[in-house]
């Protein structure tokens, strides 16, 4: 992420450049930051409170928090939950910092599907559909209530990541073997092109050679003789 003050661009006096947003999980040490952004958004959060280590969150400066959302897996299923993000400019970077956390999460605990109730709209952007009933006949996980509207995030399946996999190999190596065929041709060409430009070279000096025998004989007896 870059940020610029007003007016000011790369290069220009005045230009700050910051690292991207990451997030981590929440420890108890960031309760009290979290109770302030909970209360913000109007959750429960002296409920929340025991559940703090299921948290992931985007610290902020000076001990401030700028996201956080509850991340509980059971099984193959996983539910993102309690969203709290500080209103500003930064919100969707916010939310894109903890997706890309969930996400690593989720593939790491051998998770299938990421439900959820959340409704920012940067979350429809992200792979989220509303659930059909097969998503939510295959779910046994004991927070999904049926009776609720859920959007579902499936991740892709091993063999189809597999295959996608084997296809971007085969065009690197297609790609590959046209770029070394290509340079190939190209040292051939210049292999060519050097003994032609030999071959002009050696063909003038043997034409001035012979124009120089016939037009001045006691020069090259000379040099035969040794400059004699």
């Amino acid at each position: 992420m870059v940020a610029l003050e007003t007016g000011r661009f790369p290069g220009e006096v005045g230009f700050v450049e910051t690292p991207a947003l990451s997030a981590r999980r929440a420890t108890v040490e960031d309760l009290a930051a979290l109770r302030i952004l909970w209360q913000a958004a109007g959750l429960p959060w002296d409920q929340l409170d025991r559940f703090v280590t299921e948290f992931q969150v985007v610290p902020g400066p000076d001990d401030s928090m700028l996201g956080a959302i509850g991340f509980l897996v059971e099984g193959a299923d996983a539910l993102l939950h309690s969203e709290s993000v500080a209103p500003g400019e930064q919100a969707d970077e916010v939310r894109a910092a903890l997706w890309r956390r969930v996400q690593i999460m989720g593939r790491n605990q051998g998770v299938h599907r990421i439900w959820t109730q959340e409704d920012a709209g940067y979350w429809s952007t992200c792979g989220f559909k509303v659930a059909t009933a097969e998503p939510l006949g295959a779910c046994k996980a004991t927070f999904l209530d049926r009776a609720a509207s859920w959007q579902v995030f499936e991740f892709p399946a091993p063999e189809t990541v597999k295959a996608r996999l084997d296809e971007q190999m085969a065009i690197w190596q297609a790609t590959r073997a046209q770029e070394a065929e290509a340079m190939q041709e190209r040292i051939r060409n210049f292999r060519n092109i050097a003994v032609l430009v030999a071959t002009l070279v050696i063909g003038i000096m043997i034409i001035m050679l012979s124009v120089i025998m016939r037009q001045h004989p006691e020069v090259m007896q000379r040099v035969l003789h040794g400059g004699k």
